[in-house]
């Protein structure tokens, strides 16, 4: 049995960033292997010729709907999922103590509880869903950050283009657009991934047994020319670098499934196998984030020390802040 408390750590609240940075290239990057710390924009220099970059491109939706019912009080509306045109999958906050199965009105639309879940409702809108977002919505952050319109304009990679996000893949928000043409004058090569990142990850691992966490499901999409790409790149056994773990969970689930398009719940332990890259860029992870077994898996038992030094360092933990760099060994 692995215990889930493997994956628990003090973090100070100092050292979770509340203010993105605004020029995503002052942000640092951890080297692990010899505890460097390099500005992101010294990155290039620190990169093999003839490498390979791959980005998950999904884009963060303005999903977060704030709204008031025509009888008086708030309600929050966050889509997490899109069901059809006019259904959706949502988290609701209102003034109500008890939300039911029946239809409200509000300021901005109407709408219809038709199925209450365990934490969420399935619910049917008198508008589309596109529409909603498009002309209401506003950009979702993550639930330790205080939120402020100034700071959701930096919660999205520069790079992003289509799918359906409510949590960025934080990883790539150090890489602008302009390093990452730094990297291609160097000949080092990039592909570009789909996985949609839902609010479930955030959620905390809760079973004593790490095995029996239900990880959550998150859909990817991967383009033939990309993943053939990566391939040619495994088979020359040339690095390649995968910038943050939503990446990883989908180039793994296609390597291991053959399916480059669909559902993962591929749940990434201490001891699974990595298949494909050479290289894990990724942010600091919270306390008993399921993604710390990620980084037990690319860095081993040593990884508390690792972020202890971080810490030390005065390294900015969470989705704005600071990354560290694993090797593959």
């Amino acid at each position: 049995m692995i215990k889930s408390s493997l994956l628990n750590y003090e973090l100070p609240v100092s050292s979770i960033n509340q203010q993105p940075y605004e020029n995503p290239l002052n942000s640092k990057l951890l080297i692990a292997d010899n505890r460097q710390i390099i500005l992101f924009k010294q990155f290039p220099d620190y990169v093999e010729s003839d490498s390979l970059f791959v980005f998950n491109k999904s884009t963060v939706r303005k999903v977060r709907i704030l709204t008031e019912k025509n009888t008086g009080g708030s309600i929050e509306i966050l889509i997490t999922k899109k069901l059809g045109d006019f259904e959706a999958i949502c988290l609701l906050k209102s003034s109500d103590k008890k939300l039911k199965n029946k239809a409200y009105k509000t300021n901005l639309f109407n709408f219809e509880i038709q199925e209450v879940l365990d934490e969420t409702f399935r619910c049917i809108f008198d508008i589309k869903i596109d529409e909603i977002i498009n002309k209401y919505g506003i950009l979702p952050l993550p639930p330790y950050i205080k939120d402020s319109p100034k700071k959701r304009k930096f919660y999205n990679n520069q790079f992003s283009d289509r799918g359906f996000s409510i949590a960025a893949p934080t990883a790539g928000l150090h890489f602008t657009n302009g390093l990452i043409e730094n990297l291609k004058n160097k000949n080092i090569k990039t592909a570009f991934i789909n996985l949609d990142t839902n609010l479930d990850t955030f959620k905390p691992v809760k079973s004593e047994n790490l095995s029996d966490h239900n990880i959550h499901k998150e859909f990817y999409s991967i383009d033939n020319t990309e993943y053939s790409k990566i391939i040619s790149y495994k088979e020359s056994n040339k690095n390649i670098y995968c910038v943050g773990t939503t990446t990883l969970r989908a180039i793994e689930t296609a390597y291991n499934t053959e399916n480059l398009v669909g559902n993962t719940d591929l749940f990434i332990l201490p001891d699974t196998n990595i298949n494909l890259p050479t290289h894990l860029i990724t942010n600091f992870h919270a306390p008993m984030s399921s993604l710390l077994s990620i980084v037990q898996n690319a860095y081993g038992d040593n990884w508390k020390e690792l972020y202890k030094y971080a810490i030390d360092q005065g390294l900015k933990f969470l989705s704005f802040g600071d990354a560290v760099l694993f090797k593959y060994k």
